[in-house]
């Protein structure tokens, strides 16, 4: 090596450390580091195993950037991977040209690199699936775009040494290239504007939502606050308010929450955050971003008047949902590549094979001045009008595989999106009740969770209600299903009109209803219940022999309690008490 090379060699060494300085953000606190193009355009420049001292050197950045160090084992590994294939199992280094080192990196995504992330992430750090899927969706678009990137950059090099005409390259490498990056790049912009505008648009409708909030809390009268967090959701995260008045008095609908914001919490850096006024407070005690993103709190800062308000609501619901969105849009983004990664094989190797067919069918040139420069072969042979025509011919042939090409991109965002729709409704239709759109009973045992887990962090009263309609089998018996139907559809909507924007309804059997009463203690709970009993004794019956004294409903009420491990008890003392209301006669409501 000349000490030009190696100038160079500690240069792009350099450049590779400030590409993973560099990062660019795709998604919430998901970056895409261009770190690994230079280890691998070195390789493809040099083969050698500098790449490797490079590819290491450059991935301890992201120990400091992400807290932990399994990144740039995997990064390490990935470079190893690369070397011994180019050095090992590549053949001579005219080979290197023919893009066989993107086939090896989706090798090493495929079999080491996507079960790393899983170990690492899943297991090591212990970070949530949907976290670790999207981890592993974006290492893997990373490293294959990286590698992509460089074998083009490889590709241009070896251009701009031919620029005198000084050797051929093959046909089969400028081929693989040109569909390659028709593929990739387009794939790639799509995906990083795509995620930016999911992220953009996520977080402004959390500022929305909170500065909403904000906007209420500013004209609460202070004497009347005692029951503030009726009008503030409860699911899927609760919001709370901070009011400081001129004076310095604070008013807040949740104290000790905004206590412990302030002794443990602390703001993320601004990149994460798109829109201006938004904050993400995260737990001050060290740990990976993706980790620490999910337990922080979305924050916004209101000034109305002599009054400065705060509030403040989960990120968790939020940031699962970006990263679900993520995942999804990060695989297709992989399938798109890996789709033009097999069709530039396919389509290099197809020409390359159609290019040997035409150079054996062209008489060789001989001594004697015979063949393409003598006389035409008695049997006709080919002369330069066929040559030519071949050779448009291949030239047709390749402009109809990139308008295939085209087409199966365009059928393939249009079959993803159908499934994206198809998706959406199977899981409406798998958590609703058909007949009277309550959630159905499996729905309730998640949304209990949530809902419980948030009421005591909260410190909000959550009450459940369950009742049964009696009389409904005399209707359904004697006038046909169609008819009790009919009569419960009726009934399900008049007591739909009493509860409140946060009280969830579900259906958990034939005539029996559950309802979870944010924000109401014991006593509104039950004031609830009679009001459905009066309404369920007041529905118009249809024409005919139903019940003789129309319906009536039994019901069970209790309190989510402070010394309750879970909503599931709260839900087995609600259902003793609908079956101790059952044994006292019809309209009985008994609290527990």
């Amino acid at each position: 090596m000349t000490q030009r090379q190696g100038l160079l060699l500690a240069l792009l060494a350099g450049l590779a450390v400030l590409g993973n300085v560099s990062a660019l953000p795709l998604f919430f606190g998901i970056q895409i580091l261009l770190g690994s193009t230079l280890p691998t355009l070195v390789l493809l420049w040099r083969r050698g195993w500098w790449s490797v001292a490079i590819a290491v050197l450059a991935s301890l950045y992201t120990w400091k950037l992400w807290g932990h160090p399994w990144a740039a084992v995997i990064f390490s590994a990935e470079a190893l991977w690369q070397a011994v294939f180019v050095n090992r199992f590549n053949g001579p280094p005219e080979n290197d040209i023919k893009g066989r080192i993107v086939l090896a990196e989706i090798a090493f995504w495929l079999l080491v690199g996507t079960p790393m992330v899983f170990f690492f992430y899943g297991v090591v750090l212990q970070i949530d699936p949907a976290n670790v899927a999207v981890t592993a969706a974006k290492q893997a678009v990373n490293g294959i775009a990286n590698t992509v990137g460089a074998f083009l950059l490889f590709m241009l090099l070896q251009v701009w040494r031919n620029r005198r005409g000084q050797g051929l390259l093959p046909l089969r490498g400028i081929v693989f290239s040109v569909v390659l990056a028709s593929f990739t790049l387009p794939s790639l912009a799509l995906t990083f504007l795509s995620g930016n505008l999911l992220q953009g648009a996520a977080q402004e409708a959390v500022l929305d939502n909170l500065r909403t909030v904000a906007e209420a809390a500013a004209r609460m009268d202070p004497p009347h606050v005692g029951e503030p967090t009726r009008r503030l959701p409860a699911s899927p995260g609760a919001t709370a308010f901070l009011l400081i008045d001129a004076e310095g008095n604070r008013i807040s609908s949740n104290p000790a929450l905004f206590l412990r914001l302030e002794n443990n919490f602390l703001p993320a850096p601004q990149q994460w955050i798109q829109p201006d006024g938004l904050q993400i407070l995260i737990p001050r005690r060290p740990g990976p971003p993706l980790k620490v993103s999910i337990q922080g709190y979305w924050s916004t800062t209101l000034l109305s008047g002599p009054h400065r308000v705060q509030v403040v609501q989960p990120a968790r619901p939020v940031v699962l949902q970006l990263q679900a969105q993520s995942t999804t849009m990060l695989i297709a983004s992989l399938g798109l590549m890996l789709l033009g990664v097999l069709l530039s094989e396919l389509t290099a190797t197809l020409v390359d094979g159609q290019m040997q067919l035409l150079r054996a069918s062209v008489p060789e040139v001989s001594d004697d001045g015979l063949g393409l420069g003598g006389d035409p072969e008695p049997d006709g042979g080919l002369g330069d009008g066929t040559v030519i025509a071949e050779v448009q011919s291949l030239v047709g042939s390749l402009h109809e595989h990139l308008r295939r090409e085209a087409r199966l991109s365009q059928d393939l965002a249009a079959m993803s999106e159908r499934f994206r729709q198809s998706s959406e409704q199977l899981r409406r239709l798998s958590s609703t009740d058909l007949l009277t759109g309550a959630r159905n009973r499996s729905e309730l045992e998640r949304s209990l969770r949530l809902i419980s887990q948030r009421a005591s962090e909260c410190t909000v009263p959550l009450s459940c209600l369950a009742f049964a309609v009696q009389g409904l089998r005399p209707i359904n018996t004697v006038l046909g299903r169609q008819k009790g139907d009919e009569v419960l559809q009726r009934l399900i909507t008049s007591i739909r009109q009493l509860l409140h924007a946060n009280d969830e309804l579900f259906r958990i059997g034939g005539s029996e209803f559950l309802l979870l009463l944010w924000d109401q203690p014991l006593e509104s709970a039950r004031t609830t219940a009679e009001q459905i009993r009066r309404v369920v004794t007041e529905t118009a019956l249809p024409a005919g022999k139903g019940p003789a004294n129309g319906l009536a409903m039994n019901a069970g009420v209790s309190l989510l309690a402070a010394s309750d491990a879970s909503g599931q008890a709260m839900l087995s003392r609600v259902e003793l008490a609908l079956n101790q209301s059952r044994d006292l006669g019809a309209n009985q409501v008994v609290v527990r």
